[in-house]
């Protein structure tokens, strides 16, 4: 069988293309299909991927397409451009390049089956170059946020989407505007949620030792609509009582952003930032912190939430439907985690400037419960890696392939 994957963007460093390597890593271990990839790469891109038998990058920042990969967040963890921003003439050279690709891949690769990621310009493509293909839509969220906050271009460039034969939802959440925005089916939603690589997220040695600081750690972009700022905020508040922890920021940080988080934060130096490459640095950084901090106000699943406790972390969280329906209700429950009830937001991921206040010290107050707990070492014996295990990739990736294996029976 020949599989096509598709993705519009990086192959890497988000949710959707760590997904999509995944898919196609799991694949290569557990069938003999012969695979194929298309998806963005910006001018400073690369990728080396013996796991695929053909390749059709389509490469941004050049003659064709003078601009970078268009993300499906408005802030990505690499040179991007917003939807909403690009012009007639630029959609018509996006769509002309993966248009290119895509029938490349049909005359030498012939798919029987294709997986695009998003459910937005991509996929509509995808179904008008394949009309009788099997296609499984990847929907990652993003794609219902932009639906409803560009309907301008959901409306002329992708429309309904219920000719595809299968759709994956992150969540039981997205059902209903899946149905309503794309029109798709009910019967064909299927909700798979997300997973996590147990080759690169495990534990390692990160106890609270004397004179060691207590490290938290945050990992994602860093923007309003993650909650980074009000992070900065409620972990002043926090070390007035606990002087001695520390914060390290992982992801890609503009000079504005740094700007603010020392106004904030009164230029404290016990807060760090880096960026990170690739999975496994990122995981280096997890293992040697304690608590994990997840403010973002929307996400379709945040993976790196399950990341953090595959790694040995407690968790706060915000309160994300996505998230706690992907841990299942055992898992969520457990004490190892703390939950945040979300502040007023407008348009789904900006926080109502009068909820602020109240939510920074909520958040503040979440922290110091969760670090008083791992204090006390009443979770080492007790921590559920067993649950936390069932969410690999090699889990779910078992499960699409059943599923695909049933459309040729």
């Amino acid at each position: 069988m020949n599989i096509l994957h598709c993705l519009a963007q990086l192959p890497t460093r988000t949710g959707s293309g760590i997904y999509y390597r995944n898919l196609i890593h799991q694949f290569s271990r557990q069938t003999d299909w012969k695979q194929a990839g298309l998806y963005g790469l910006n001018s400073n891109h690369t990728v080396d991927w013996p796991e695929l038998f053909q390749t059709y990058p389509v490469y941004f920042e050049t003659d064709e397409l003078p601009f970078p990969i268009a993300g499906m967040s408005d802030v990505m963890p690499y040179r991007s451009t917003i939807y909403h921003e690009m012009s007639p003439p630029m959609i018509e050279q996006w769509q002309s390049g993966f248009r290119q690709q895509l029938l490349q891949a049909k005359r030498l690769f012939k798919p029987d089956v294709i997986i695009c990621h998003h459910l937005w310009l991509l996929c509509a493509l995808v179904r008008e170059v394949f009309p009788q293909t099997y296609l499984i839509g990847v929907s990652h969220g993003t794609d219902i946020r932009q639906a409803k906050q560009n309907p301008r271009l959901w409306r002329e460039h992708v429309g309904s989407l219920e000719t595809l034969d299968l759709v994956l939802s992150l969540s039981q959440a997205d059902r209903p505007a899946l149905e309503e925005i794309y029109q798709i089916p009910p019967e064909r939603i299927e909700v798979f949620g997300g997973a996590y690589d147990p080759a690169v997220f495990y534990p390692g040695d990160s106890q609270m030792r004397p004179g060691r600081p207590i490290r938290l750690i945050y990992a994602g972009k860093i923007t309003d609509a993650k909650g980074t700022f009000e992070l900065v905020e409620a972990y002043a508040l926090a070390r007035r009582s606990i002087p001695e922890l520390e914060l390290h920021l992982v992801g890609r940080v503009s000079g504005d952003a740094k700007t603010r988080i020392k106004q904030l934060s009164g230029d404290d130096p016990t807060i760090h930032l880096f960026d990170v490459e690739t999975q496994t640095q990122l995981a280096g950084h997890l293992r040697q912190s304690v608590l994990f901090v997840f403010p973002s106000y929307y996400e379709g699943l945040g993976l790196i939430a399950l990341e953090a406790l595959a790694s040995g972390l407690h968790l706060v969280s915000n309160r994300l439907p996505g998230l706690a329906e992907l841990l299942g209700e055992d898992l969520a429950s457990h004490p190892i985690i703390r939950w945040v009830e979300l502040p007023e937001l407008i348009d789904l991921d900006r926080i109502v400037a009068e909820s602020r206040r109240d939510y920074v010290d909520r958040l503040a107050e979440a922290l110091l419960g969760q670090i008083r707990r791992i204090r006390t070492g009443c979770d080492k014996q007790t921590f559920p890696f067993e649950q936390i295990r069932r969410h690999s990739w090699q889990a779910l990736s078992s499960r699409l392939i059943r599923r695909i294996e049933m459309t040729k029976e």
